[in-house]
């Protein structure tokens, strides 16, 4: 990294100071360096000890990643093609399984793509709107449940809950769309630099991510707190709907594990100091998608039932009489 210093004699001691000095770009023949006054000015390259990639590491990426988004594409097909009840809104499901699956799959390929500066900011710039996008999906299906808490606490028929898709899609990717818009606007060098497709953290660009990412995790953090304190009255009065009450508590559970599963994920990654944190992030990011899998396929009956007659058709098995 170049520093622009000047020296700073004060007597006895003298040394090398950045006091009113910046460097105004760089690239890999120049370094422009502005300051405020007069002196003896100079470039310093401070050399930092690059740490060697690990091949098993990396080997353990690519198998977990390639897991991860066979789960995605399997979770894809099953909310595009199993029969819902009326009742469930899974746009939001879908349209974060698709933003994690486009983001990882980008992510694979391109994000050491280095070698065209413009490829490599475009690659860095869909990265930015699809893993913000992934994020703001998470925290609209929060918001179904929300809806769907405030129609239960009002004890009336439950209609299809939540926001009508085309207002749930115009928010999942318009905002972020705003968000990669701007930042590109006002900083567009900030999208790709020679190590990584990703976002620069030179003038802190890094953080049109990470103040994004931080609000919607803040948010739904607060979310969670209002639903599960708005939540504990009603499931006291529907005891005599046991199965209502079951259903109810199972979705809450699911969306709540989704949350700490995608969240902490991120957060992992802010912190990879050693080679354990590093390890865990890898397993916890690149397994977004068998999470989600398991959580919204698996563990719905519905799901599993569609599951059964799809096997039964494909290896022509006939199902039970009765069911």
């Amino acid at each position: 990294m170049m520093t622009c210093v000047y020296w700073e004699d004060k007597g006895e001691e003298s040394q090398w100071s950045v006091d009113g000095c910046t460097a105004s770009s760089s690239n890999e023949t120049h370094t422009v360096c502005s300051c405020t006054h007069l002196s003896t000015f100079a470039i310093l390259l401070q050399t930092e000890e690059q740490e060697e990639e690990d091949p098993l590491l990396e080997m353990i990426n690519l198998f977990c990643m390639c897991v991860g988004l066979a789960f995605l594409a399997v979770a894809i097909l099953t909310f595009l093609l199993c029969r819902w009840n009326p009742k469930i809104n899974n746009t939001a499901r879908l349209h974060l399984c698709i933003c994690l699956f486009l983001g990882h799959l980008l992510f694979l390929v391109g994000m050491s793509r280095t070698e065209n500066a413009v490829v490599c900011a475009v690659i860095a710039g869909l990265l930015h709107f699809l893993f913000l996008s992934g994020f703001l999906w998470m925290l609209l299906e929060t918001l179904q449940l929300f809806l769907l808490v405030r129609s239960l606490s009002k004890v009336q028929i439950i209609q299809k809950e939540g926001l009508k898709p085309l207002y749930l899609l115009l928010i999942g990717y318009g905002a972020p769309m705003v968000v990669v818009g701007v930042s590109a606007a006002v900083f567009a060098d900030g999208y790709g630099n020679k190590d990584q497709c990703w976002l620069s953290k030179y003038r802190y660009f890094h953080w049109s991510f990470i103040g994004p990412v931080c609000a919607i995790l803040t948010l739904n953090l607060v979310s969670f707190g209002v639903i599960i304190w708005k939540l504990q009255p009603t499931l006291a009065n529907m005891k005599s709907d046991i199965s209502q009450s079951r259903d109810t508590r199972l979705v809450i559970f699911k969306i709540v594990a989704q949350f700490f599963v995608l969240g902490c994920a991120w957060i992992l990654g802010f912190f990879q100091s050693s080679l354990t944190v590093k390890s865990i992030f890898i397993i916890f990011n690149s397994q977004q998608g068998t999470f989600l899998f398991i959580v919204h396929c698996l563990l719905n009956r519905e799901v599993r039932e569609e599951y059964k007659r799809c096997f039964s058709c494909r290896f022509g098995t006939k199902e039970p009489p009765g069911n």
